[in-house]
């Protein structure tokens, strides 16, 4: 974050230190999405074989099992499942660093918050299904701090979700510490759970809603808003993330996403003396993602978007705060991004 103009400008500010990014689940996609064979077109038997490989469907020729059954060590034929794990990552460029709570940490200079991530698909539980366990790091490098030591490096945040659905409500439990390299605040750990319903189909054919509500807690460490209470609060988010999907052209389909949400809770959440409301900000986004075809899928299913955010700050301390982190007084925010990232 953009901490030296802010620790220079104020000792309260230096005190309490600035907090970070918030749930890592917003940049991470859902297990069941991350599929290499829409990129795979039937023009390309390379990218379909490549396909085939790395999603573990071995189809060879008698001869060529033949050869591998010769070569084959033997301390393999114990292990005969192909490897059910997968990959991600994703560096958007922004304008600004705005946390989904409202918080303006940046708004000057170009911000690069790269993501990378596993996903291990694990069996059922009774009747929950589609669990997995999802892990990475998030990272915040905010090219308008001079940091001595850090330089550009704002943030890191790691993050450990698991989730599973049942019918067409999926649920994700995520655990996530957030580090600051400039040392602007101690760790900040945080935990959310997002309970989502997938109503594609439903109204017309490639739409939906997604309505979902998400109760975030901060467990401990500073407060993620700068002036709330430092651990042992929480708020709840509501929301929708309506998407269509425009199928014109069969190997570059365009994917349109509104993402829209308000976020309320205690007042001691946005600011410790509690003057503040119980509402903190309205965010709404225009998206589009369009996979990148061309690329031959044996490198990856890779994919390009770019976006526009608002945000709208309902708290007046959420206001004062981001005076305070990046000299922000308005309540209203934009945030644009345009970013490319591949999953395997």
């Amino acid at each position: 974050m953009s901490v030296l103009r802010f620790l220079g400008a104020s000792a309260i500010a230096a005190a309490i230190g600035i907090p970070s990014i918030a749930r890592a689940a917003d940049f991470v996609p859902p297990a069941d999405s991350l599929s290499l064979t829409p990129t795979a077109s039937a023009a390309a038997p390379d990218a379909q074989a490549s396909a085939q490989q790395i999603s573990g469907v071995q189809q060879t020729s008698a001869s060529t099992d033949q050869l591998n059954d010769s070569r084959q060590p033997s301390y393999l034929d114990a292990a005969p499942d192909a490897p059910n794990i997968h990959g991600f990552a994703e560096v958007p460029f922004k304008t600004a660093y705005v946390t989904p709570r409202g918080l303006v940490v940046e708004n000057q200079g170009l911000v690069i918050q790269p993501v990378v991530g596993l996903v291990m698909p694990l069996d059922d539980i009774g009747p929950i299904g589609k669990v997995a366990l999802v892990t990475g790091v998030w990272n915040s490098i905010n090219l308008n701090q001079h940091d001595d030591f850090v330089g550009p490096w704002n943030e890191l945040d790691y993050f450990l979700s698991i989730s599973g659905s049942i019918d067409k409500f999926t649920g994700t439990l995520t655990y996530s510490p957030w580090f600051s390299p400039p040392h602007a605040f101690t760790i900040e750990s945080t935990s959310d759970f997002k309970l989502g319903y997938d109503d594609t189909g439903m109204i017309m054919k490639g739409f939906a809603f997604k309505p979902y509500v998400d109760f975030f807690y901060s467990i401990s460490g500073d407060s993620t808003v700068i002036l709330g209470r430092h651990g042992s609060t929480y708020y709840f988010e509501f929301g929708m993330a309506p998407s269509y999907t425009w199928k014109e052209s069969p190997d570059y389909p365009l994917t349109f996403s509104f993402p829209t949400y308000f976020s309320v809770g205690p007042k001691n959440y946005w600011d410790i003396t509690e003057k503040s409301s119980n509402f903190g900000v309205f965010s709404t986004a225009f998206n589009v993602t369009v996979p990148l075809a061309f690329i031959p899928i044996r490198y990856g299913a890779w994919h390009a978007d770019m976006g526009l955010q608002y945000f709208y700050l309902l708290n007046h301390s959420l206001l004062e705060a981001g005076g305070l982190a990046s000299g922000n007084n308005n309540r209203n925010v934009l945030n644009a991004s345009i970013g490319v990232g591949f999953n395997f």
